[in-house]
């Protein structure tokens, strides 16, 4: 079961985070928020994704993705995709239904659809949002509940591999750690990396490296390797792995 952790915007929407972004909290941490701020349990809307990530590989061009609704009441779904990487691709994706009703007990499939034309040469990883805010008979007050996930696709030229963090390449150059993904694919990380021998901890920019990206962050001792927590494709802790870092 998956853990949840929430958070409250000036929207008075409540966002669950999934691994992708960020590790969650007990679902106890719902249950208190929805305790401390005045309103009940019934006025959030309760839905279940098929799964931690939404993976979409373009050689099918398409992919579906099921949503239920485990809540008392229909529930107003809104699905959008948004860029992590300010290159637009979630434009280059279409989205049906957009918006849907899903009754009490039901299920919907939500699809993803490449457009034709677009080519991909790395693997590219959006965010999907899913909010959804259940219609109450009367004036009751509802509060959204927003899940985002991950998103990833894959394209035909780059094949999917295990362990994408193996292709990372860790160096320190002066009192920085330089942490470099040269392949074409999206590698998942833990929030933080461990410096050895002093266990210096370093706190990520992002719990993802995107395809040839640098990230660059200063440090105060010279580590010999780093311990890394993986994530898998889905978002899933992997088991801690030590590289060497070279100067």
């Amino acid at each position: 079961m998956l853990n949840t952790m929430v958070s409250r915007s000036n929207m008075n929407t409540v966002t669950v985070f999934t691994p992708i972004f960020k590790h969650f909290k007990s679902l106890v941490i719902l249950i208190l928020l929805v305790l401390l701020s005045g309103w009940s349990l019934a006025s959030y809307a309760s839905f279940k994704l098929e799964s931690t990530t939404v993976i979409l590989n373009e050689n099918e061009g398409r992919t579906s993705f099921t949503i239920d609704n485990i809540s008392t009441y229909p529930i107003l779904l809104v699905t959008k995709l948004v860029d992590l990487d300010g290159k637009n691709l979630s434009k280059q994706i279409l989205i049906s239904p957009p918006v849907t009703r899903i009754d009490a007990g039901q299920s919907q499939q939500v699809n993803f659809v490449l457009k034709k034309g677009t080519t991909l040469e790395t693997e590219v990883l959006l965010k999907a949002s899913f909010e959804g805010v259940e219609q109450v008979p009367g004036n009751a007050a509802v509060m959204p509940i927003r899940q985002e996930i991950g998103f990833l696709i894959q394209p035909n030229a780059v094949p999917q591999i295990r362990t994408p963090w193996q292709e990372l390449l860790f160096s320190v150059s002066g009192h920085n750690l330089i942490i470099k993904n040269p392949s074409k694919h999206v590698v998942r990380l833990g929030p933080q990396v461990i410096l050895v021998p002093n266990n210096e901890v370093v706190a990520l920019d992002s719990p993802y490296i995107m395809p040839g990206t640098t990230q660059q962050f200063t440090i105060k001792s010279a580590p010999t390797s780093v311990k890394i927590t993986p994530l898998s494709r889905y978002g899933f802790v992997q088991a801690e792995v030590t590289v060497p870092v070279t100067r």
